[in-house]
């Protein structure tokens, strides 16, 4: 081992580990099935940082005169800002252009918190980052610049702090360790609590920047072939955990620990002569390892961009020249950005103090031009004049049909349209084991009925509720989100593992049910539930469902799931609002070819009463958002209470099959 005086000079190793890091999540983000762990490339980088600031900060302190704050930031300003704020600028603005009128206030948002550092605190809230979705924010991956960022602003002060007296770096180390122990410590306990909160935020993940630090401060860099072999274990490492780590795997936590490690190991190793120096030292790892930062600003935005202009999954093909352009847009920017403000003639370059100004002043003006600029433009579908259409008659499907100017609720107020179950702490959340006791309907009544399942039960409510109120029935219900009313094991996604509080919650429900003994129970599950076990098909699934509801007393009714639009329907209306046919969806569509087999399966296995009023939403396909000048959906999947309500009297008719007056 040597002493790093050489942790100061140009590694070509690391630059290849850069490569590396930016090339698993460039393959993460394009989808590609082999390297379904890619995100752990994030890991890396933290590792990287880690490494590099402290070093750097450390040598600053034992200098005379000591760690000058202000012309760290600058450094940084100089180093990060110009690159990032252009960045966020460009997309804002072909962002914005593309995006439907209804997001566009919240793309803003994202946009502005990306230029202030703050986009992992702007998404830990309502973005799950490995959640597929229709509509993911170009801003998404700025969680990871704003945790770095954010290590930034902090770190150099607690280290002035802690040299302020002078001495060696056994202080640093001990209250580095510390750090790392409790910070890990918490990533642990939050990953299974609190997974989002785990994944964006800095004291969940300053242990692996943490870990970098210390390896910095140790001060040692192996050259040994005992150093070597560890940089082969470690680069393997982070191999494996790319391609072995998966989305559905609870992360960070302890999985955390395998790229981590093996980052630490090929920085303390990575330069060996036995160690896998030329593999890092590639010319094309190299190339990506310099670019890595540019690219990583623009791989994102350059998968996602084309999907909001072409309102579809891109093709391999489409992937493939994507990333091509996002690695020539990635230099560009290298070349042109980055470098001038980061190895420009110093003579002329700013003080330190200045640079911060500047930087500030940049970082403002970004946050309030991605703003201004969405307000600018239109946020919903006023740009084009809607036309009525007759009240009650269904939006034809074979013609260029315009919004209707009565349309209720309006878009604007469409993803409010919801019932009231959520608002009133009847639509149980994830952690939530026992159903709430909730009563709707007339609360004195003699009879009872009781309605069942998840979301998809829960947006049936209000015409259930109607229902209720006008035959004088007392209405208890038992609905829980993500949680299908099944004996089958299931997953959460945000949670990232068996959804235990959902298998509690049912048990429950049941025996509830059994004390209560209600007239008649209604159920519905979604169709498209995550069970822990594979292969599912809907047949096997709708016998799961029949086996709960056997063990329900009383009359029951298994209640056909509604067609699922495959899109976020307020927004595509606000979109195309000249010609709703853009919004039409098909019943060959991936998610409705099966409609109502489940439940006819589970109708025959429980004996229960099968009520299909598909037919009632969509009139005909492929299938309108609308029906008459009520719009059906409010999101991807859930309709609006609005419409739910006027399908209580064609429910109400089944039901009085079963129930009469």
């Amino acid at each position: 081992m040597k002493a790093p005086s050489s942790a100061a000079e140009f590694r070509p190793d690391i630059e290849g580990l850069r490569g590396i890091a930016i090339l698993l999540v460039l393959l993460f983000h394009a989808g590609l099935p082999w390297t379904p762990g890619g995100f752990v490339g994030v890991d890396v980088f933290f590792v990287i940082s880690g490494f590099l600031i402290t070093g750097k900060l450390w040598r600053e302190s034992q200098q005379p005169g000591g760690l000058n704050i202000t012309r760290f930031y600058a450094w940084r300003i100089r180093r990060l800002l110009p690159a990032a704020l252009v960045a966020v600028a460009l997309i804002s603005l072909v962002g914005l252009l593309l995006a439907a009128p209804l997001d566009r206030s919240e793309l803003a948002a994202d946009g502005a918190a990306s230029a202030l550092s703050l986009a992992n605190m702007r998404f830990i809230g309502s973005v799950d980052y490995f959640a597929a979705t229709t509509s993911p924010s170009p801003f998404l991956h700025f969680w990871s610049l704003s945790v770095e960022e954010q290590f930034y602003l902090v770190w150099p002060a607690l280290i002035v702090l802690l040299t302020w007296r002078g001495g060696s770096s056994r202080r640093l180390i001990v209250a580095l360790l510390i750090g790392v122990v409790a910070s890990f410590a918490l990533s642990i306990w939050l990953t299974d609590t609190s997974p989002a909160r785990a994944f964006y935020l800095l004291p969940t993940r300053v242990w692996q920047l943490g870990v970098g630090g210390l390896l910095a401060l140790v001060g040692v860099m192996g050259t040994s072939r005992g150093a070597g072999a560890l940089a082969w274990a470690g680069l393997a490492a982070v191999a494996v955990a790319g391609v072995a780590l998966t989305a559905e795997i609870p992360y960070p936590g302890l999985a955390a620990l395998l790229p981590t490690a093996g980052a630490v190991a090929l920085l303390y190793g990575g330069a060996a002569p036995s160690g896998p120096v030329r593999l890092l030292a590639a010319a094309p790892l190299r190339f990506l390892g310099k670019i890595s930062y540019s690219l990583y600003l623009w791989h994102w935005p350059l998968l996602v961009l084309p999907l909001m202009f072409l309102e579809r999954a891109l093709t391999g093909v489409e992937v493939v020249a994507s990333v091509a352009v996002a690695i020539g847009v990635s230099w560009l920017s290298w070349r042109f950005v980055e470098q001038p403000f980061r190895y420009g003639d110093r003579s002329r370059r700013a003080t330190s103090w200045s640079a911060i100004r500047v930087g500030v002043a940049g970082i403002l003006s970004v946050a309030l031009f991605t703003q201004g600029l969405a307000a600018a433009l239109p946020s919903s579908a006023v740009a084009v004049q809607p036309t009525p259409s007759p009240s009650g008659s269904p939006v034809a499907s074979d013609g260029p049909i315009t919004l209707p100017a009565d349309l209720t609720p309006s878009l604007a107020s469409a993803r409010d349209d919801e019932e009231r179950l959520r608002g009133d702490g009847c639509l149980a959340f994830e952690r939530v084991s026992t159903p709430p006791n909730c009563v709707y309907g007339v609360k004195g009544s003699a009879i009872t009925i009781a309605l069942v399942g998840d979301s998809h039960a829960s947006h049936w409510f209000p015409a259930i509720e109607a229902i209720a109120l006008e035959r004088g029935w007392r209405l208890l219900t038992f609905v829980k989100v993500s949680c299908s009313f099944t004996t089958l094991a299931q997953r959460n996604l945000a949670l990232k593992r068996e959804y235990r509080e959902c298998t509690a919650f049912n048990e429950a429900t049941v025996a509830r049910l059994n004390q209560i003994k209600p007239a008649l129970t209604i159920i519905v599950n979604r169709r498209t539930f995550r069970p822990i076990e594979e292969n599912i098909t809907s047949a096997l699934a709708g016998a799961a469902l029949g086996e709960m509801v056997a063990r329900i007393p009383g009359a029951t009714v298994i209640l056909v799931d509604t067609p699922d639009p495959g899109r976020d329907v307020p927004a595509c209306l606000s979109k195309h609002p000249s010609d709703i046919r853009a919004c039409l969806f098909a019943q060959d569509d991936a998610d409705n070819r099966e409609i109502g087999i489940a439940e006819r399966v589970a109708a025959d296995v429980s004996g229960a009463r099968l009520i299909d009023l598909t037919a009632n939403i969509c009139t005909e396909w492929p299938c309108s958002p609308i029906s008459g000048s009520v719009l059906i959906y409010r999101d991807e999947d859930h309709m609006t209470a609005t419409f739910s309500r006027s399908l209580a009297a064609p429910l109400g008719v089944e039901i009085a099959k079963l129930l009469p007056r």
